[in-house]
């Protein structure tokens, strides 16, 4: 397949890794994804930053035809002055949910944009329970295991209520995605000995 072409297309480098490829609109992403999405392991996505006075490919655009494909975001970086880079890669099979992303991949659907590549990655995640694992994580629901260690310490229940919102869900995650009840079980102490002594576990 083609791709259209780009204002910036580098091979992999020693500092980024992955290739760093600049579509110049919404259908060269996707032409990208086509060609490459089951055998690249990443891409770091450039677009325009404000100084530069250029117009974009909006960054939900671009996120939500990487979950069309089975691909996700993560990590923000610098190209240059005037443009930035998000790193997107395929998804993990235990790789976490959240609704907004399961919304995204729902209107996808609806519009056509949907491949079975996407759908793939979806039907993994309903499988092995990754596809709602964020939603109590997301409500602040403290699994029962912690919520009795924290109470059993007052000390460390104040601190941890004082927490922001954001703290609080990187630890929830850390709690809720061990993969075993010992690790699941060290995690909790970890927190709530943390929290005790006023800091936060670096889950």
């Amino acid at each position: 397949m083609d791709i259209p072409a780009t204002a910036s297309d580098h091979p992999a480098t020693w500092k980024f890794e992955y290739p760093v490829y600049h579509p110049v609109d919404l259908a060269a992403w996707r032409a990208w994804l086509a060609a490459n999405h089951a055998t690249a392991r990443g891409c770091w996505v450039v677009s325009w930053r404000r100084p530069s006075g250029r117009t974009p490919v909006p960054y939900t655009e671009l996120v939500e035809e990487a979950l069309c494909w089975g691909w996700i975001d993560s990590t923000v970086n610098v190209l240059d002055e005037d443009r930035g880079m998000q790193m997107m890669t395929p998804r993990k099979p235990k790789s976490s949910w959240t609704r907004l992303n399961r919304q995204r991949v729902a209107d996808m659907e609806a519009r056509g944009r949907m491949t079975d590549a996407g759908r793939r990655a979806v039907d993994v995640a309903k499988a092995n329970g990754w596809w709602t694992l964020m939603d109590p994580v997301e409500d602040l629901i403290e699994p029962d295991e912690l919520a009795v260690a924290l109470d059993a310490v007052p000390a460390a229940r104040k601190v941890w209520d004082g927490f922001p919102a954001s703290a609080r869900k990187q630890m929830l995650f850390w709690v809720v995605s061990a993969a075993r009840t010992d690790t699941r079980t060290m995690r909790i102490a970890t927190i709530v000995e943390q929290a005790a002594a006023g800091r936060r576990a670096a889950g």
